[in-house]
């Protein structure tokens, strides 16, 4: 592969960059605390993929050696198809150490939340997040017998039903 190639897919590589991250991922919960979680959960995930895809590559390049220790053709052949694969393996290794880095900067400039808070803003944060998704659907043309139901769970339905005939009435008036 030329060198250029080489040197501008390890550039590009990232699977979400940080505004994905900050308002599709991250940013698509509606509270502190949630969006909190979810920076934890994005950490927690990356540093185990992380920690095994160092220990997957080291393990291949100790089955890499004792392949080319053998020296026979085939061997050596099969030393050189999983060195192809370990170059792709630290290529896209790149890109989960730059997502952590930024989840880690996200962490960082972000509030903090003990277990008990996030509980505690549980009411709210499913509130929102319904209403949120409820306004959407309607927009869309109509809201979901599942998300009407769920709304009619957390209580915030009969809320929106009085507060959209209120609207109706004012309209009419």
């Amino acid at each position: 592969m030329r060198e250029d190639i080489a040197l501008a897919l390890a550039e590009c590589q990232m699977p979400r960059t940080r505004y994905q991250l900050e308002h599709f991922v991250v940013g698509a919960h509606d509270t502190p605390e949630m969006r909190f979680v979810q920076v934890c959960r994005e950490l927690e995930a990356l540093h185990y993929t992380i920690k095994e895809v160092a220990l997957q590559i080291r393990k291949t390049e100790y089955e890499i050696e004792d392949l080319k220790e053998k020296g026979d053709r085939i061997s050596l052949v099969e030393a050189e198809i999983k060195e192809l694969g370990l170059e792709r393996t630290r290529l896209v290794a790149i890109g989960a150490v730059r997502e952590y880095d930024t989840l880690t900067e996200m962490f960082d400039e972000m509030p903090k939340f003990t277990r008990e808070q996030i509980d505690g803003s549980q009411p709210d944060y499913w509130q929102s997040r319904l209403s949120r998704q409820a306004h959407l659907q309607i927009m869309a043309g109509a809201a979901n017998w599942a998300h009407l139901e769920a709304l009619d769970q957390v209580g915030v339905l009969k809320t929106m039903i009085k507060a959209e005939q209120e609207k109706v009435k004012e309209i009419q008036q």
